[in-house]
């Protein structure tokens, strides 16, 4: 972007602030719907972010966005399953995604992140957002109550943007639900993450299927392993902070990939890319309101959820889009307060469902990801289809509808409307109509294997 066409003072839309998933979605779509629109990102993509892992739903979300054939162009890893190592029973099932719904994609990808997210951004601004990288929001500006846009800094000066609506997309920084300090922290889930990526990683070394996640819990923690390149692997082992304080991560880090052979196995022989184990505090959050006067509030500026089910980058573009088609339909007329009522609903259902399934698996099944999907009411589709991306579940979904029947696990304090409108798939999808056809495939029965076997020819969960 060329200096002299900024402005001291210039009136937009929209204002995103920040480029990642949330952010670069939100600045697309309102570009794609014809509004003037400023994103404003702190960083030079491309730039390190953890978080690798994507659930299938995600596909369909970047088809709607006219960019899944340039993310499938980009070469990143694709996946078609995931595996569960149950460390304290050493049973070991796949899920495979090809057991969703007709209609539906079969695959995702595991992505390396800085790759991903510089796709995003470029595809905003090829779509006609206005991106400025390396610019740093240093404060907001009001207009009496109302969020009327930023004060940023760009190449060593100062400038000043107004717009209709103020988007905060900043992650963790927050800045708008700080400012207005609607933050709360979840005290429910307090855990760390110590993690490592490993580069030269050897195909043959890894025991499981080209592609899938390598899973394993035990009875401290759960540990991942993402193949995030084609010889590149995501190795993170997840624990609480009190077990993480007993020890050092270097020394932790070690203990708990031992503890998963397979992970191990995995990165024989592959190079460790940082120094030592990066810490990453997994302390979750939420926000009360995910919208207000002059601003809504998308991605991890307003939740952040325990990544053990790789639905946060989804959740957040997700949110990010119906930012951007809310701000549209307040341009086209629509009622501002039933705009904001909706998308605050919409957002608030997605990630209440998100944080119950997460609850279900420390909880109720004690980080056994096998039992869950044999237990939970519905069977094993309707356990994929959640983990899949259905966090909008029609109000009889079994699973959803017997977590959301626990009401100990509820998310936010003041009320909301449930949304059972799913955004991605709101017609192919398990209903519960469906349920005494859907009969389990053969071979389906509970089996035990040695952690070290091969899955190819274990029972698909």
């Amino acid at each position: 972007m060329r200096r002299n066409s900024l402005n001291t003072e210039r009136f937009f839309d929209a204002i995103v602030i920040g480029g990642g998933p949330a952010g670069s979605t939100c600045a697309y779509k309102m570009a794609a719907e014809g509004h003037s629109v400023l994103l404003l990102e702190k960083s030079k993509f491309p730039r390190f972010h953890i978080g690798e892992s994507m659930v299938p739903y995600l596909s369909k979300l970047l088809e709607m966005m006219n960019v899944y054939d340039r993310v499938k162009e980009s070469a990143f890893v694709k996946k078609t399953g995931v595996e569960f190592l149950t460390g304290t029973t050493g049973e070991l099932r796949r899920q495979s995604f090809t057991n969703l719904a007709d209609g539906q994609y079969e695959d995702t990808n595991n992505l390396n992140r800085a790759r991903f997210d510089k796709v995003l951004l470029e595809h905003a601004e090829d779509t006609g957002a206005e991106v400025l990288q390396e610019a740093d929001v240093k404060k907001l500006i009001l207009d009496g109550e109302r969020v009327a846009g930023v004060e940023y800094q760009y190449q060593g000066q100062r400038y000043i943007a107004k717009a209709s609506y103020v988007v905060d997309a900043s992650g963790r920084a927050g800045l708008v639900s700080k400012h207005f300090n609607l933050r709360k922290m979840n005290n429910r889930l307090q855990n760390v993450a110590v993690f490592q990526h490993y580069k030269d990683v050897v195909k043959e070394n890894n025991p499981g299927i080209e592609g899938d996640v390598l899973f394993g819990s035990h009875k401290d923690g759960w540990v991942w392993g993402i193949p995030v390149e084609s010889d590149a692997m995501s190795v993170g082992t997840v624990m609480p902070l009190s077990l993480l304080k007993q020890s050092s991560p270097e020394k932790i880090f070690q203990e708990h990939c031992d503890r998963s052979p397979r992970i191990k196995s995995a990165i024989k022989g592959a190079t460790a890319v940082f120094d030592k184990p990066k810490v990453e505090l997994d302390f979750c959050y939420y926000s009360e309101q995910f919208s207000g006067p002059g601003y809504f509030i998308a991605g991890d500026a307003a939740c952040f959820v325990d990544p053990v089910f790789s639905g946060g980058v989804f959740l957040s573009m997700v949110c990010g889009l119906k930012a951007a088609e809310a701000i549209h339909d307040i341009h086209e007329g629509a009622n501002e307060q039933e705009v904001h009522k909706h998308f605050g609903n919409l957002c608030k259902t997605g990630y209440d469902s998100y944080f119950r399934v997460v609850y279900a698996y420390y909880y109720e099944f004690e980080r056994d990801m096998n039992s869950m999907g044999l237990n939970l009411p519905g069977g094993f589709r309707f356990v994929l289809q959640t983990f899949a991306g259905d966090f909008w579940a029609d109000q009889d979904q079994p699973v959803m509808s017997y977590l959301r029947s626990k009401e100990e696990w509820s998310t936010f304090e003041q009320p909301f409307d449930l949304v059972y409108d799913c955004p991605i798939y709101p017609d192919n999808h398990y209903k519960a109509a469906d349920l005494p056809n859907l009969a389990p495939p053969e071979g389906f029965d509970s089996i035990t294997v040695d952690s070290q076997a091969e899955t190819k020819d274990l029972a698909i969960l």
